[in-house]
């Protein structure tokens, strides 16, 4: 997925911020679009899941870090969006 996000920023002339370490891919979902504006797009159930299974935190700690530390940074206009899917 990274790197058809690539290709597309590379096609579109934009920057697309895709959060890092790149364990987080796997919860990589697409690309937001809107007028003049393109962000990476995550899944929330598999960031949590990516932080609790790969990254060794406990589920509590996971939920926390993502809702803290991923939902609640914001790096400029290209900042990701994260997206909760009921399911």
């Amino acid at each position: 997925m990274r790197d058809a996000i690539d290709r597309y920023a590379k096609d579109d002339e934009r920057d697309i911020v895709l959060f890092e370490p790149k364990e987080l891919d796997e919860a990589l979902i697409g690309i937001a679009v809107r007028i003049g504006l393109s962000v990476a797009a995550y899944d929330y159930n598999k960031l949590v899941d990516v932080h609790h299974k790969k990254l060794g935190m406990t589920l509590e700690e996971a939920e926390e870090w993502v809702q803290v530390n991923t939902m609640g940074a914001y790096v400029g206009d290209g900042t990701p969006v994260v997206v909760w899917v009921p399911e």
